[in-house]
């Protein structure tokens, strides 16, 4: 039961940043974010390499998932031009940890931590 209800909070967190991070981006591109979706999809591939007992790594780009069919671009579309990797790896006890990391058209990068805050680079 614990379990669950910490990967409740780090899901609810995850989803927290990731509206952030694009609420925060200076200038906004049209389109949209499914958090819960992106989110699943990190959750599904970090899920399917532990199954072919492969090494998880820190964090996958939106790119990868997008690529495995994992998710659509549709479903991200507020991210386009963007490079966005999520964590694979996040743990709440670590409220510094980086949970999102966007890198924005001009070079500038924005993150989103596992504590929910947001931060400009």
């Amino acid at each position: 039961m614990k379990r669950v209800l910490l990967v409740a909070a780090l899901l609810t967190v995850v989803v927290l940043a990731v509206s952030l991070i694009y609420l925060a981006s200076p200038s906004r591109p049209p389109g949209c974010v499914n958090p819960a979706r992106l989110l699943v999809a990190a959750k599904t591939y970090a899920d399917g390499l532990k199954a072919q007992d492969v090494p998880v790594p820190a964090s996958v780009s939106l790119h990868e998932l997008i690529a495995r069919k994992l998710v659509t671009e549709a479903d991200v579309s507020g991210f386009e031009g963007m490079e966005v990797s999520v964590s694979l790896t996040a743990d709440e006890s670590r409220p510094q940890e980086v949970l999102i990391r966007v890198r924005m058209p001009d070079g500038h990068e924005v993150v989103a931590l596992a504590d929910g805050s947001v931060h400009s680079q």
